[in-house]
């Protein structure tokens, strides 16, 4: 077995193990990511060798493509793109880092958070631990934010800026504890939607 072949069968044996499942369909590795957020929404995880670079690039390319919402309406596009940038901004150097852009596709109408990373298959070992690390943070990063994105979503005019969400996420001192995001979530909405009547 080659070194690219053993960092593949253990993306698969750590998307089993991370999410309790993991089908692979024409060399795509394809796993639901379940319960996340105080929403308790759920993400698709793809992951796939990327074609189409330079044919002289040293090593092959891993792309992670996590689809987190779908059927966004065009008229929320815009609304939500502006969001999006701010939320990259807020990961690539705020409070909050990690891995990889949120992005909206308008063609598919779906939000997706997409990370790609170049792999050395002469050295599948180090690969597997950097992959092993990735995937932790990967299921912290989606469960801290996919509320946000629920809320970006919401067709019901139900607001929360980002602003809003990052007081809120800082409120909590254990973020690890659904119960106290839960409350502070709940009652940082009605202080907005109170604001909100207020200034009607």
């Amino acid at each position: 077995m080659n070194g690219l072949d053993t960092i593949m069968d253990s993306i698969k044996e750590m998307m089993n193990e991370l999410f309790d499942n993991c089908v692979d369909r024409n060399k795509i590795m394809r796993s639901l990511i379940e319960h996340l957020g105080v929403t308790d929404t759920d993400a698709i995880l793809d992951v796939a060798l990327e074609p189409g670079f330079n044919k002289d690039a040293p090593y092959p390319i891993l792309h992670f493509l996590v689809t987190l919402a779908k059927d966004i309406n065009d008229n929320d596009a815009g609304r939500i793109s502006i969001a999006l940038n701010e939320l990259n901004h807020v990961i690539a150097v705020g409070e909050y880092p990690a891995f990889g852009a949120f992005c909206y596709y308008p063609k598919l109408h779906q939000i997706f958070l997409s990370y790609r990373i170049p792999v050395n298959p002469e050295v599948p070992e180090d690969e597997i631990i950097n992959l092993r690390y990735y995937f932790g943070t990967l299921y912290q990063q989606l469960d801290i934010f996919a509320d946000f994105i629920m809320f970006l979503c919401d067709t019901k005019g139900r607001t929360l800026d980002l602003d809003d969400y990052i007081d809120y996420l800082q409120s909590v001192q254990d973020l690890d504890d659904m119960e106290a995001r839960a409350k502070a979530l709940s009652e940082r909405i009605d202080k907005i939607e109170a604001e909100m009547r207020g200034n009607e």
